[in-house]
């Protein structure tokens, strides 16, 4: 059997491109892949088929999604199923937030592979989507597409779920219970600061009694000291004016003890004169009036 140069030429070309086709590297969780890539999963990833031969509406969904940081990074794996160019590991990446595939930027590639391995294996791959990327793609409003092209020309795309729209509804109902669950905490704290500050002013109430007693028994306690003080002072001045009187009397009880013994003696005198006078002399009538009458009207 002979066979033509073309046709010969022909069979090698189409066997060299489908060796080729079933090469190189893929990156997983790959789009419209279960479990790990193989070979057979490698695209061809362009402008018109970012993700080559897949369907990306049926297959966004039911796709392996990477879950992306807060910060909006992600790590994926790319394994080479060969070495060289062929095999490159290394990656650009670009991100559809709107998860059609129509609407790719360029991503940025924080931790990259080998442009030309020399051995087959897996690396890991980091990428960052642009600040204040929004994902939502997908049935739950929340998912990126991103395509991987290596420097061989391989590649496919990747579904990537964003944490913080992944976790909004839920955040959202735990903030709400939270809330929920501070606003009732704070009520309970409300009634129980309520019952302290009753609490307080009662106990400021029964404070204020207090010192309002206190104050009264010891303004009380210092009347009643003030009281015996002044009864004590009034007895000590009584005292000293009794003991003055008493002295006074005494005098003029002395005084009267003396005025009587000198009557007496004058007295005693007009006597001892009158014996001496003849009687019907004018000397002796003075004495005689003299002893029967007091000495001071004699003296008068």
């Amino acid at each position: 059997m002979f066979f033509s140069k073309s046709l010969i030429a022909a069979a090698a070309l189409g066997l060299s491109m489908s060796l080729q086709a079933h090469a190189h590297a893929a990156i997983s969780p790959a789009l419209g892949v279960q479990g790990t890539p193989a070979r057979n999963d490698v695209q061809r990833p362009s402008t018109a088929k970012p993700c080559g031969n897949i369907n990306i509406a049926q297959t966004i969904d039911s796709s392996t999604a990477v879950k992306a940081a807060t910060n909006g990074s992600f790590a994926a794996t790319i394994t080479n199923f060969n070495a060289g160019t062929d095999g490159s590991t290394q990656v650009t990446a670009k991100v559809d937030a709107t998860g059609t595939g129509k609407s790719f930027v360029n991503a940025e590639v924080l931790q990259n592979g080998v442009k030309s391995p020399t051995s087959t294996g897996s690396t890991q791959l980091v990428i960052q989507m642009p600040a204040g990327t929004t994902c939502s793609g997908g049935a739950t409003g929340d998912k990126c597409l991103v395509t991987f092209t290596t420097a061989g020309g391989f590649g496919n795309c990747v579904v990537v779920q964003q944490a913080t729209a992944a976790g909004n509804n839920a955040n959202a109902g735990a903030a709400a219970a939270g809330n929920a669950g501070t606003a009732a905490a704070g009520t309970n704290a409300s009634s129980t600061d309520a019952t302290g500050t009753d609490a307080t002013a009662a106990a400021s109430s029964t404070a204020a009694a207090a010192t309002s007693t206190t104050t009264t028994t010891t303004t009380t306690g210092k009347k009643h000291k003030g009281h015996k003080a002044n009864k004590g002072a009034n007895a000590a001045n009584a005292a000293k004016g009794q003991a003055a009187t008493n002295t006074q009397a005494a005098k003029v009880q002395q005084q009267a003890t003396a005025n009587n013994t000198q009557a007496d003696k004058f007295k005693a005198f007009i006597e001892s004169f009158r014996q001496s006078k003849s009687v019907g002399t004018r000397a002796a009538r003075i004495a005689r009036r003299a002893a029967e009458g007091p000495a001071v009207e004699v003296l008068a």
